[in-house]
């Protein structure tokens, strides 16, 4: 820094900066300085910092001819009030050098602002990391040491702050997980990503594990340097366990035949569906694909075709739905396909591309050469179909449309 703006800096310096001699005798003082000092200097002049603080701090003197060291701190935050104020300021002086000092004055007022704003900032972050309950939220330091920990972090790992605060993170993961490097790995890609994300195993205090959901977020300094890191764990075992008691119970949820949702599967996935579509305004459309004269062709070729058949419908209705899409099989040889966000336009796109791809497909063997086309029926939630079932009568009533319109049709309904 340069001599003038060290100047500046003295100068314009929103703290007091007064420089004196160890008799008290002021060589020096910026604009603030003088201000935070008017209300106890006699006459407002600043020429002796002992005798203009003497009636609220009348051992300042002693105590700077006390301090023998050669340079050091001699008052730290030593707070003055003058008569009639509800808030004064806090004084430090500093030796510099023999003979030479160097008051530091600051407003007490605005620091006692700034304090309340960090303890309300501060209350209000320990009431959020309270109150959260799945979720675990700690830092550690650059060097994969905890640095601090919050109640959920408590609740979801089991370890009281006293126990972990100061210990390496690696006291969090089982011990056969490889935590000698997983730790340092993990925080290098936070790194260079600015975050990374981690699902496992983590050990409790007792040694017991659950499964973690673990996202690491690099902090930084105002140069752009690494600090530490913030840490936010949640606890998974139980979406696991959920997952799991799912494809247990496939068999009831899933259609046997086809591997697409089972009727009533769909019906309760549907309902949820059109009810947020209401509360949202969010469109949501409907397909019904019903294969053209099956019933016909499964007698003629067989029962084996006809399942044949069915699996192929299933198979492109999947194939060509996005992942959010529900697919499921509502009749004897129907399937419905539930398209959420999606307007009549966008499902009679989709209803074109299965039936375009429905009509190309070959079927093998004994059957080779034999075309199976299906008619789909494409209706919206409206002020007219408000539920599942009303999707499923106008997606219905525009199936009929299409066959009487002589199949292989895609056909929107219209009230």
């Amino acid at each position: 820094m340069t001599p003038e703006a060290l100047l500046d800096l003295f100068v314009l310096a929103p703290v007091g900066f007064v420089a004196v001699d160890e008799t008290g005798r002021v060589e020096v003082a910026n604009l603030a300085a003088r201000t935070l000092l008017t209300p106890f200097t006699p006459h407002g002049a600043l020429e002796d910092l002992f005798v203009a603080v003497d009636t609220v701090a009348p051992d300042l003197g002693s105590r700077v001819r006390a301090f023998g060291a050669p340079r050091g701190v001699v008052v730290d935050a030593l707070e003055l009030l003058a008569p009639g104020m509800s808030c004064g300021v806090y004084l430090s002086v500093v030796k510099v050098a023999p003979g030479r000092l160097v008051a530091v004055v600051s407003d007490a007022g605005a620091l006692a602002t700034a304090r309340a704003l960090l303890s309300q900032a501060e209350q209000r972050l320990r009431a959020v990391a309270g109150a959260v309950r799945e979720y675990a939220i700690f830092t550690v330091s650059t060097d994969g040491v905890v640095a601090s920990w919050s109640e959920a972090a408590e609740r979801v790992h089991q370890w009281p702050a006293a126990a972990i605060v100061g210990q390496p993170m690696a006291l969090l993961l089982p011990p056969e997980s490889g935590e000698a490097s997983l730790v340092p790995n993990t925080l290098a890609l936070a790194d260079r990503n600015g975050w990374c994300e981690a699902e496992g195993h983590r050990a409790r205090q007792d040694g017991t594990l659950f499964m973690a959901s673990t996202v690491v977020t690099a902090l930084r300094g105002t140069d752009g340097r690494v600090t530490g890191y913030s840490v936010v764990t949640r606890d998974v075992s139980e979406r696991r366990r959920l997952e799991e008691s799912v494809r247990d119970e496939a068999s009831t949820t899933t259609d046997y035949l086809t591997g697409v949702a089972a009727r009533r599967t769909f019906f309760e996935l549907a309902s949820s569906e059109v009810a947020r579509a209401r509360r949202y305004s969010q469109p949501l459309t409907m397909l019904l694909v019903d294969p053209d004269h099956f019933r016909d062709l499964s007698q003629q070729y067989g029962d084996a075709f006809g399942h044949e058949w069915l699996r192929a419908i299933a198979w492109v209705c999947r194939q060509e739905s996005r992942t959010t899409d529900v697919v499921g099989r509502v009749g004897g040889e129907s399937f419905a396909v539930l398209l959420p966000s999606t307007e009549l336009s966008g499902g009679l796109v989709l209803a074109e591309r299965i039936r375009e791809r429905m009509q190309r497909h070959l079927f093998g063997g004994e059957r080779h050469g034999v075309r199976c086309t299906v008619s789909i029926g494409v209706a919206e939630v409206s002020d007219a179909v408000i539920s599942v079932d009303g999707l499923l009568t106008a997606t219905g009533t525009a199936v009929q449309r299409a066959q009487q319109a002589g199949m292989n049709l895609v056909v929107g309904y219209d009230a």
